[in-house]
């Protein structure tokens, strides 16, 4: 029997049996979480937050990648008033309510040399651009160049839109917009060439009641996966790749290996990536907290931005003007360390008066530079110098 109909029928019945419900619930797939596994660093200290700016041209910004050729970084961002009314990976869905103009979400680049953020010009790619994951990737035969992988949630669902960017240039133009029936809840992408790439889908369900029980009563085993996609040909090819998750959020590459992050389990889960994108799991990571964005210092060390305190999306959604403001989230973000057998390492934490509900994190651990950005908040993103030892 298929998820979809195994869950209906069991969902059907433990409503309707106010006292077997947990039993059948638990038979469907639901994953029962222990929360106090996820707050194993709610009373930390502040840690790295004391040399920090919050950039205020861009809002918004889910998630960041550094080029660390040129010291550039890219970030995905939106509206943050907007995305209270249409943004599919918080289930919310009011056509009505967001403005026609603002279903076209910005990328923006940060030069950490100078300091200076820029808009990028998109060109290229027809209606809707509405921003999540992104990833870059660049050819060693032509540095000048490098390609950027954007999830995209267009009302006419969801696809990864490939950019092709020259370094220094504020343009970025399409390639090809990635479309598949098994692209429909994208959240994070890798890329491996520049038509090539993962995908993490963070739902089973893209829309509508069904994925309103999805949301109400899971998270659910089987919910969540891991797709490789060709888009190389005429015709694109995604196939699951993965184990199922109850919550699979982030993913980050590095040579041979892949990072997935749950953000409903507190886990990072390390793969071993074969020459045809099969992929063999190695170990699971119990981080202590919600796993969001991963990204990979040069050295091959995983970061990840985590929620040390158990996540209220409601709430936030409810004040988005006063995130970071008189709403603070409290926000942190792990090292974990290859040497160490990939141990969660604490790099930084701060009570969310710099960025609150931070989604990702980045960092250039050559030059000490740490970049915060969270998919809420009006100033989307924080830049803070880190002393280097940090990343020793």
């Amino acid at each position: 029997m298929s998820p979809s109909l195994l869950f209906f029928f069991f969902l059907f019945f433990s409503i309707a049996l106010y006292n077997q419900s947990a039993y059948l619930l638990k038979l469907s797939g639901r994953v029962d979480i222990d929360k106090a596994r996820l707050v194993r660093w709610e009373n930390s200290t502040i840690l790295n937050n004391e040399n920090c700016q919050v950039i205020n041209v861009a809002n918004a910004c889910e998630d960041v990648k550094i080029h660390f050729a040129s010291q550039t970084a890219f970030l995905a961002c939106g509206d943050p008033l907007e995305r209270t009314h249409w943004y599919p990976p918080a289930c919310i869905r009011t056509v009505s309510r967001r403005s026609e103009s603002s279903f076209r979400e910005k990328l923006f680049k940060h030069d950490l040399k100078i300091g200076r953020t820029t808009e990028l010009q998109i060109k290229g790619l027809q209606g809707d651009f509405i921003t999540h994951g992104i990833d870059i990737f660049q050819q060693p035969e032509d540095p000048s160049k490098i390609y950027i992988f954007a999830v995209n949630h267009a009302r006419d669902g969801d696809s990864i839109a490939i950019f092709i960017h020259k370094i220094g240039s504020d343009i970025v133009e399409l390639v090809k917009n990635v479309k598949h029936p098994n692209i429909k809840t994208a959240n994070g992408v890798a890329a491996t060439g520049p038509l090539d790439f993962y995908i993490t889908n963070d739902h089973y369900f893209e829309k509508g009641p069904l994925r309103d029980l999805e949301e109400k009563y899971g998270p659910w085993h089987w919910a969540t996966n891991v797709q490789y996609c060709d888009a190389n040909h005429k015709d694109v090819s995604c196939k699951q790749v993965s184990r199922t998750f109850p919550g699979a959020n982030g993913i980050g590459l590095w040579t041979d290996r892949l990072f997935i992050g749950d953000s409903k389990n507190g886990t990072v889960t390390v793969f071993q990536i074969h020459d045809d994108k099969s992929l063999t799991e190695l170990q699971t990571v119990d981080l202590g907290a919600a796993a969001d964005n991963i990204n990979i210092l040069p050295t091959g060390d995983p970061i990840v931005a985590v929620f040390p305190t158990l996540e209220d999306l409601p709430k936030y959604l409810q004040n988005v003007k006063s995130l970071g403001k008189k709403l603070l989230v409290p926000a942190a973000a792990l090292r974990l360390n290859q040497n160490r057998g990939y141990t969660p390492e604490l790099i930084y934490f701060d009570n969310g008066s710099r960025i609150s509900f931070m989604t990702a994190v980045a960092a250039d651990s050559t030059n000490g530079i740490f970049i915060g950005s969270g998919v809420l908040q009006y100033g989307g993103f924080s830049v803070c110098k880190l002393p280097t030892d940090v990343f020793a």
